[in-house]
């Protein structure tokens, strides 16, 4: 049996989107908590505000999860973790070769926010209203699994699909990233889409319309890894609700980036819902302990 990994998840501060009846942070901290755990890999604490934790309490973990955001309304500017935290984190990973992952909304950091833009450089992308950020329009997306196969993503299907979930692109990826799963962002969703952009997100249209958005048709980064001085980044922007957290790709691929990142590589072999294991309950790994 694997040594069980410490992981720590900074939560709290989220935007409304996130934090309501519907889609509390506490119900993602609670299935990421559960996916985890159920793996037998790791072992989970949460901290609601982590601003000012500092490095007494950060060093004691194997990976850290971020999925604060800062701000309440997207049109509102978000706060930072603070000088004492920010410090702790950098060194976490750089210095101590340790892990970090940037989970959905998490991963977004304009620059008047009060992070320090070294942790765009330690996540291998920036996301941000210039870089073009947005989220397509709302409905079924078909994801692509990047060839060739990293062992986060081994035999996870090539193409998949999620429903509902915040499909975020227009990602400035950095060089030395190295993607996961991606999106193509064509144009004509955008230009049958009954409604977009949403009114509560913001999005820098240019004077050509959504043909000159950045990015547009092409691929879109929605996964990626990046090694960071001694330690490694994970970075997953799907995530928004539970029909996501059901997905049996994502329920393989991402305990294998937060194991990717924690330790450099990669022991799970992910779900398997075959002859009396589909009778499992979610999230569908046979860890007994």
């Amino acid at each position: 049996m694997a040594e069980v990994l410490n992981a720590l998840i900074l939560s709290g501060h989220m935007t409304r989107e996130h934090d309501n009846e519907f889609r509390s942070f506490r119900a993602h901290n609670q299935w990421l908590t559960s996916v985890l755990e159920d793996t037998g890999r790791f072992r989970v604490r949460v901290v609601e505000d982590p601003r000012g934790l500092g490095a007494n309490v950060i060093d004691k973990y194997d990976v850290v999860v971020i999925v604060f955001e800062g701000r309440d309304g997207y049109h509102e500017k978000a706060v930072g973790f603070g000088a004492e935290t920010d410090a702790a984190l950098l060194k976490f990973v750089h210095d101590d070769g340790k892990g970090i992952v940037w989970f959905h909304g998490s991963a977004v950091q304009e620059d008047d926010w009060g992070y320090p833009d070294e942790y765009n450089i330690m996540r291998g992308a920036k996301l941000s209203v210039p870089t073009g950020l947005r989220p397509r329009p709302w409905g079924e997306a078909l994801l692509q699994t990047a060839e060739p196969r990293h062992p986060i993503t081994e035999g996870i299907s090539g193409t998949w699909t999620v429903t509902g979930d915040d499909i975020l692109t227009g990602v400035q990826l950095y060089e030395g990233a190295e993607v996961l799963l991606s999106v193509f962002d064509d144009v004509e969703s955008y230009r049958n889409a009954p409604m977009w952009p949403m009114s509560h997100y913001p999005v820098a249209i240019p004077a050509e319309g959504v043909e000159g958005l950045p990015g547009i048709n092409t691929l879109q980064p929605l996964a990626w890894i990046n090694n960071y001085g001694e330690g490694r980044s994970f970075t997953i922007t799907i995530g928004h609700d539970i029909d996501t957290f059901r997905r049996i790709e994502f329920l393989r691929m991402f305990p294998r980036g937060v194991e990717w990142a924690a330790q450099g590589k990669v022991t799970l072999e992910g779900p398997d819902r075959r002859g009396e294991r589909r009778f499992l309950p979610w999230p569908y790994y046979n860890h007994e302990g």
